[in-house]
């Protein structure tokens, strides 16, 4: 978090400490999407029910300083659309999923589900996507013809 504020970024997503990170956060600029629900364990696993997830949700979005939310949707046992849609749905702010979003299947069921946006990390490095040629600036090139292509879908 303090390296958030030192590189000054314009948003830091994750995290489930708001009691600690609001207060260092204040007056900084910077956007804050935690991690709403129950979060366990390395890498981290999105824990309970889609009731309790979308509660937690809810009672996040409400938090002065929360900017939006970092749903860790691939990493629940609940159906990933229907959490995607239920956690939209219920707050006013923007949905960001994060974890495990590591095939094209998965970009098209965020993007249907009218997420504000995915993150890709450790899928992009280890060359997961079908891109053409080997290496990280083709898999981002790979990750968002995919998106283009299924945001193409979604508007039809």
């Amino acid at each position: 978090m303090r390296a958030a504020l030192t590189l000054g970024v314009d948003y830091l997503l994750g995290g489930t400490h708001l009691d600690d990170v609001l207060p260092l956060l204040k007056g900084s600029g910077i956007r804050y999407y935690p991690f709403p629900g129950r979060i366990a364990g390395h890498p981290s696993v999105l824990e309970g029910s889609m009731t309790e997830i979308v509660a937690s949700a809810k009672d996040l979005a409400a938090r002065e300083g929360v900017h939006g939310l970092d749903l860790l949707a691939y990493r629940a046992d609940v159906d990933v659309a229907d959490l995607i849609r239920a956690v939209r749905d219920a707050v006013a702010k923007p949905v960001i999923v994060a974890g495990s979003i590591d095939r094209p299947e998965r970009i098209h069921a965020v993007v249907s589900g009218r997420a504000a946006g995915f993150t890709v990390g450790t899928a992009a490095l280890e060359g997961r996507f079908p891109a053409a040629i080997p290496g990280l600036t083709h898999q981002l090139l790979t990750i968002t013809s995919i998106k283009d292509q299924a945001k193409e879908l979604t508007e039809q």
